[in-house]
């Protein structure tokens, strides 16, 4: 028996460092004895093309390294961009192939593929591959391998941000397939694991006390699952405790959880105390829920004026909600966007019915039917591109695996 297959045997369904999929036997020896020599943990060797690696990855935790055969594929880039659906952040990639294509190599690259090797395969070349990205690795910035962080949040209390929050993750999560996190900092208030029907998670406050206790297995045990592509974190303390939260907890807790998923939502408390501020300066986007009120113009327009000197590069979603609710006083919509001095992006209307009976079920409303999950899937449009089939293979493979669509 080899010893990457041994590994492997041993390892059972512990999650693998290195992984590959490769088609002929040829392959398979030498990727065995460059893995055997470099001595690398938790390594994975299995029969099987690109094809069998999507398959494998849509229900597996994805490998830091990822060794994929595109031989025989038809069309190599659709299938890279498909592994892309399918993988974790973070993921390095080696194809293989037998075509020794200049513009075949230029493409995989441009698609975020880090190297592109030609069978028969060296065991040299193969070594200087994998010590490459294993000397990138090290030294890479952080946020070069960070998931896209969408802070949402409502200019006033019971606008909807909450539904937003957790209707957005389950779109992202369930029909886009991308691994996400959801997390409710409203510490004492907050909805999100009632409107899910899951339990609140542990230990959320303690690590926002405590930056020292954040790591990846404080986060892993702390994370509530709603499905195999939603966590939620949570909690739910009493109203009458004192929080101190530690700005750089804040600050920890969000890089690890954007190093592990390519989406971290965060359902942000409209205060500004230190959570928000925090959330409001590391977002790659912000969806600002109001509805159609002078308080709520008000609101909005304060927020979108501080938000560029906070972080220019945050990209601002203005939705209205509730849209309907009353129809005699309710401001136009021409006039709430004069007032803020920029135009509303999405509309929700006003359904009380459809929202109340999933919100009191532990359903998110983009889950049914009706206007207002059609709105929120747009959203999701707008913040991760169009669905695959519509214009996908363009994207680049790296970004997907980066959450940053």
């Amino acid at each position: 028996m080899t010893t990457a297959i041994a590994t492997a045997e041993r390892q059972g369904t512990e999650q693998a460092h290195v992984m590959a999929f490769c088609a002929d036997s040829s392959t398979h020896t030498e990727i065995d004895r460059v893995i055997s020599d470099l001595m690398l943990p938790h390594a994975s060797i299995r029969k099987g093309t690109v094809k069998d690696a999507i398959k494998y990855l849509s229900h597996h935790p994805s490998p830091k390294l990822l060794m994929v055969d595109i031989s025989g594929s038809d069309l190599p880039l659709s299938d890279i961009d498909n592994l892309a659906d399918v993988c974790e952040p973070g993921v390095s990639v080696i194809a293989i192939g037998e075509r020794n294509d200049c513009g075949l190599f230029r493409d995989l690259l441009h698609h975020g593929v880090t190297d592109y090797l030609v069978k028969p395969l060296s065991s040299g070349l193969l070594h200087k591959a994998i010590s490459n990205i294993s000397d990138e690795t090290e030294h890479s910035k952080s946020n070069n391998k960070l998931g896209k962080l969408v802070a949402v949040m409502g200019t006033r209390g019971g606008v909807g941000a909450t539904t937003a929050a957790t209707s957005l993750s389950w779109i992202i999560a369930q029909q886009r397939r991308r691994k996400v996190a959801l997390v409710d900092l409203d510490l004492q208030f907050g909805t999100v694991a009632l409107s899910l029907d899951i339990e609140p998670s542990h230990g959320l406050r303690e690590a926002l006390e405590s930056a020292d206790r954040i790591d990846s297995l404080f986060l892993d045990r702390m994370m509530m699952e709603y499905s195999d592509r939603l966590s939620v974190i949570s909690a739910e303390e009493s109203p009458d405790e004192t929080l101190l939260i530690d700005y750089a907890a804040v600050e920890l807790l969000l890089n690890e959880l954007r190093g592990k998923f390519h989406y971290v939502i965060v359902d942000v408390p409209r205060s500004a105390n230190t959570c928000t501020l925090q959330v409001l300066e590391q977002a790659t986007d912000l969806i600002l829920v109001s509805d159609l009120s002078l308080a709520g113009m008000r609101d909005t327009m304060r927020t979108i004026s501080f938000l560029p000197s906070l972080n220019a590069s945050c990209k601002s979603v203005i939705v209205a909600s509730r849209v309907g609710e009353h129809k005699s006083g309710e401001m136009p919509k021409a006039e709430f966007e004069k007032g803020i001095g920029r135009k509303v992006d999405f509309v929700l209307p006003f359904d009380a019915k459809t929202v109340a009976s999933a919100t009191n079920f532990g359903q998110p409303v983009a889950a049914g039917k009706g206007p207002v999950a059609k709105g929120l899937g747009d959203i999701v449009t707008r913040l991760c591109g169009s669905a695959a089939g519509s214009g996908v293979t363009q994207a680049n493979l790296l970004s997907k695996l980066l959450g940053k669509n």
